[in-house]
């Protein structure tokens, strides 16, 4: 079982490249629970469950240190999602007695840009720092795009546990970013 979750154990090529067991799986699941709350399924967030963990393992082997610290964040939000779209307050329903997708106002979409330019700007810094405070940890390959998409996840993950409308185009930025980091490491 061990050596499923290995990186280094190849269960397919595509174009010469070789895609392990854990990434194939963190694909399919990634791509069910997308699926799924597309459809506002809240069962998406159970597969979310098994995605974070199969991407914790994996990032931890690819050493992308925010992603996998995030994967715990992340758990919490899945959870407060799935509170969320199961338990919607009365004023929040729609007609099937489900949480309602909703709008951002101008003011918050103002707020959520600052906020994720704060985080990609203090977790870079410290992410260039890193390595100075622990030899466990090489220096960060890519602190600044790591921390964009570390910023990405967390506010795609939180607009979408309220079911906001622009947490698509937080996740379609992530989902770049995010290929764009990983081929990198």
């Amino acid at each position: 079982m061990k050596e499923f979750f290995n990186l280094h154990n190849v269960f397919f090529e595509i174009g010469g490249q070789g895609i392990s067991y854990l990434e194939f799986f963190a694909v399919l699941f990634g791509l069910t629970s997308v699926l799924l709350a597309s459809l506002a399924r809240a069962i998406n967030y159970w597969i979310g469950f098994v995605y974070t963990a199969l991407l914790f393992m994996m990032f931890l082997q690819k050493s992308l240190y925010t992603n996998m610290l995030l994967q715990p964040v992340s758990l919490g939000i899945n959870i407060y999602g799935l509170y969320r779209w199961t338990r919607p307050r009365q004023d929040e329903k729609n007609k099937k007695n489900q949480l309602r997708i909703t709008f951002l106002n101008n003011r918050q979409r103002v707020i959520y840009v600052f906020l994720l330019a704060c985080i990609v700007l203090v977790w870079g810094f410290v992410l260039t720092k890193l390595h100075f405070i622990s030899q466990a940890f090489p220096p960060a390959r890519t602190p600044y795009l790591d921390s964009l998409v570390a910023g990405l996840m967390l506010m795609a993950q939180i607009l979408a546990a309220q079911k906001k409308w622009e947490c698509w185009i937080f996740w379609v930025a992530l989902n770049i970013g995010n290929v764009i980091l990983y081929v990198s490491a």
